[in-house]
């Protein structure tokens, strides 16, 4: 499964529930709207982890990622994009699937490693897309910003052979 998408800001809870997290490989992060309206998106088990939750209005959390769930947001702090996880299937170690940071007013979550965009701000940075070839998740939009949210990174197909010595 694709990752989740993140839940909106919208303060009017129009369409219902627009302010859960969706569900997916991993979860989307809640909306940071109403503390009493945001559920974050649930991961698929042996895939990903759930998005974060917010408990005040106006800061929004962070999805989830393959190695760890979204960052909560608090009073004053958005939350980060949950970690990416570490294979060494390629013969060096690489984390992907990092979740997406939250996307704020005038602050925003940092993207999880293994991919995972930045939020954007209300007047500041654009939301990062997800790393190419990762399976990050996009960061989340800013309160009334524009710019939209980032994408998610594509992944990325590796099949490994076992040889016999001849």
């Amino acid at each position: 499964d694709g990752g989740g998408g993140g839940g909106t800001e919208d303060s009017s809870g129009n369409p219902a529930n627009s302010n859960h997290g969706k569900d997916g490989g991993s979860g989307g992060g809640a909306g940071g709207c109403c503390s009493n309206m945001t559920t974050p998106g649930q991961g698929t088990v042996g895939q990903g982890n759930d998005g974060g939750t917010s408990n005040t209005a106006g800061f929004s959390p962070g999805g989830g990622g393959a190695g760890a769930v979204g960052g909560n947001a608090t009073s004053g702090s958005h939350g980060d994009g949950g970690a990416g996880l570490a294979s060494s299937i390629t013969g060096s170690s690489v984390t992907r699937a990092g979740g997406g940071g939250g996307g704020g007013n005038t602050s925003s979550g940092s993207g999880g490693s293994g991919g995972g965009g930045d939020g954007s701000q209300k007047n500041g940075p654009e939301a990062q897309d997800g790393t190419v070839n990762t399976g990050g998740g996009g960061g989340g939009e800013g309160n009334t910003g524009t710019n939209g949210s980032g994408a998610g990174g594509s992944g990325v197909v590796i099949i490994r052979y076992q040889f016999q010595a001849a």
